[in-house]
């Protein structure tokens, strides 16, 4: 007959194997797939606990909890996730997919810390309850529905204090943060609603719910400044973060496969989103078709919702 001692050993010996598997991470027991790279130009690295070197990052590769994209000079890439909702990744870059659960039924919530460089977040399917939370070294981002432009770091502090809104401030170059809401617009598509964004700094939140306004963090510790609406020369700035002139027009006359499909789609998202440019009126500042947020074959196009449309409609 087995000593109570002995049968107490085995039990707390049991229990503590148990309460050890059941605190060990999901994320370390398997990979959690949110998406995939839909488009990618130049040097692109991926890194994550599991790798013990960063991997060169190829089209239609997975993107999964924990993973660190780094885009270096004169490259960029978009994520395309489960529910369509795009990262379009600028030039010396780094993003992090913390946390993504998506239903269907249910919607979507995504977690991701962006800690340098430039990046545009598009909204894709409105079913459910469907939210996203972006923090970035000053401050933190909520979104609900919506296309976000954001910048971290030296251009964000010199774009914004550009801005007769904003002046000059006292900034940090590696944590200065700035947000501009880009639709969707009076203009978008029927049945697209609009969103806002909800910016987030040292416990003080403003909401930016119009295409064109903007908010600037400085420095982590500090209050966001606005909501303002950003210039069109300052629009054009940000922009050109998000996807530079050398992406869109190439002197040798070769465009890249993924450069080409990004513009297509891009196009496709100015129309849902439903914004124009030019001038100082209402209309709201215009979103370039040339930003990298597309993929997928050339002759084959969708809209934001993944449906299938001729590509005559795209101009």
């Amino acid at each position: 007959m087995r000593s109570p001692r002995r049968t107490i050993t085995s039990l707390t010996i049991a229990s503590l194997l148990a309460s050890s598997v059941l605190a060990t991470p999901a994320a370390a027991q398997q990979r959690v797939e949110v998406g995939n790279v839909a488009s990618v130009v130049g040097d692109v690295t991926l890194d994550n606990d599991q790798l013990r070197r960063p991997i060169e990052v190829e089209r239609q590769q997975r993107v999964a909890w924990g993973d660190l994209i780094e885009t270096e000079r004169n490259s960029q890439l978009q994520i395309l996730l489960l529910d369509r909702s795009n990262f379009g990744i600028g030039a010396r870059s780094r993003v992090r997919i913390d946390r993504y659960v998506y239903d269907p039924n249910e919607g979507r919530s995504l977690f991701a810390s962006f800690l340098e460089g430039a990046l545009r977040f598009f909204s894709g399917a409105d079913e459910g309850d469907n939210s996203a939370e972006i923090t970035t070294p000053a401050g933190r981002i909520g979104i609900r529905g919506t296309a976000i432009d954001m910048l971290v770091g030296d251009e964000a502090e010199d774009i914004a204090e550009d801005e007769d809104f904003v002046g000059s401030v006292r900034s940090d170059d590696d944590e200065a943060t700035l947000v501009v809401l880009r639709g969707p617009g009076a203009n978008a598509l029927s049945g697209v609603t609009p969103g806002l964004a909800e910016v987030t700094g040292a416990g003080v939140t403003i909401v930016l719910d119009g295409p064109g306004l903007a908010a600037y963090i400085p420095r982590e510790g500090a209050a966001p400044i606005g909501p303002f609406r950003i210039s069109n020369g300052g629009l054009a700035r940000v922009q050109d973060q998000i996807s530079p002139r050398w992406a869109r027009s190439f002197e040798d006359g070769g465009i890249p496969d993924e450069v080409v499909a990004g513009v297509a789609a891009a196009a496709v998202i100015g129309i849902i989103l439903g914004t124009r440019g030019g001038g100082d009126d209402d209309s709201g500042p215009t979103v370039d078709a040339g930003s990298i947020l597309g993929g997928g074959d050339n002759d084959r196009c969708e809209d934001a919702n993944g449906r299938p449309i001729p590509c005559s409609q795209i101009d």
